[in-house]
């Protein structure tokens, strides 16, 4: 048969064919990931992420930077820290039409209250260049802290574990958990959070936060969600503050920036095939 497709009969399917499906018919679906990131690492990218951590973490201990931004400084790591973005490439990183697509409902809500919350912040506390200093700034930091110490850690994880280091998606659970808890650990532990710690318990909002975003650009592979929460957060907490609001709108808008990146990267995965129904059951007397 010319130019057209071909239905195959009970006997001409193949046999491996209708095995599975018999053996999934009254199985319990799952959604489960495929792996992590689809990046791909080599010395180069693992020597900027190095640069980028160790200039950033040094940098804020002592204070020093490249400049201000209506007073908010720039981190002497964000020229490696784009670097190294740009050596993972835009394609891995969610910076494609495609990927952005596959986010649009976030991509859309976001701009829309990233540019009311940068206009309200600019006529109410601090102008223009502040918050553009403030988005800069959460851009940096998530570069540096969910991007270069989770592929440096997670990476060295791998190598010891005996893994493909170079491969992310091909990391496993075990190094890819080191990834995000060093990430945490590390954006935890910068003065300026640090200062706001008095036990234990006020150390978890830092650490919750940079495992959760992180979790979500391990993950997806995208970077900008974070970096768009991140600058919301920022510009909605200092706004709330200083216009003196109620505390409870701060946590509303905090909690419902997170939800949204968590929610939107299970919808994103599931419309790239990142994010996939497995059987969990199988029955295999079927079979």
């Amino acid at each position: 048969m010319l130019g057209g497709a071909v239905r195959l009969t009970g006997r001409q399917r193949p046999a491996h064919a209708s095995d599975r499906v018999r053996a999934t018919r009254s199985a319990w679906w799952t959604w489960q990931w495929r792996g992590w990131a689809p990046w791909r690492l080599d010395t180069a990218a693992l020597a900027l992420a190095s640069a980028a951590v160790l200039v950033d973490v040094a940098s804020a201990w002592v204070d020093t930077s490249l400049g201000t931004l209506g007073r908010i400084p720039v981190s002497p790591a964000l020229p490696i820290a784009v670097l190294l973005a740009a050596r993972l490439g835009a394609a891995s990183l969610g910076c494609t039409r495609a990927a952005v697509h596959a986010w649009r409902e976030v991509a859309a809500v976001m701009t829309v209250v990233l540019v009311g919350t940068v206009v309200t912040y600019s006529v109410d506390v601090g102008g223009p260049g502040q918050a553009v200093g403030l988005f800069v700034a959460a851009a940096g930091e998530e570069l540096v802290y969910r991007l270069a110490v989770i592929v440096l850690v997670g990476a060295l994880a791998a190598r010891i574990a005996g893994r493909e280091w170079r491969r992310v998606d091909r990391w496993g659970t075990g190094p890819g958990a080191v990834g995000l808890v060093g990430g945490a650990l590390a954006f935890s532990a910068l003065p300026g959070h640090v200062v706001q710690m008095q036990s234990l318990a006020t150390a978890a909002p830092f650490a919750s936060l940079a495992i959760l975003l992180g979790w979500v650009v391990l993950r997806t592979g995208a970077i900008w969600p974070a970096i768009a929460a991140h600058a919301l957060l920022n510009l909605t907490t200092i706004t709330v503050t200083a216009t003196e609001g109620p505390g409870a709108l701060r946590l509303a808008l905090a909690a419902a920036t997170l939800c949204a990146v968590v929610v939107g990267a299970d919808v994103a995965g599931r419309r790239t095939g990142r994010l996939r129904p497995v059987p969990s059951v199988i029955d295999l007397t079927a079979v």
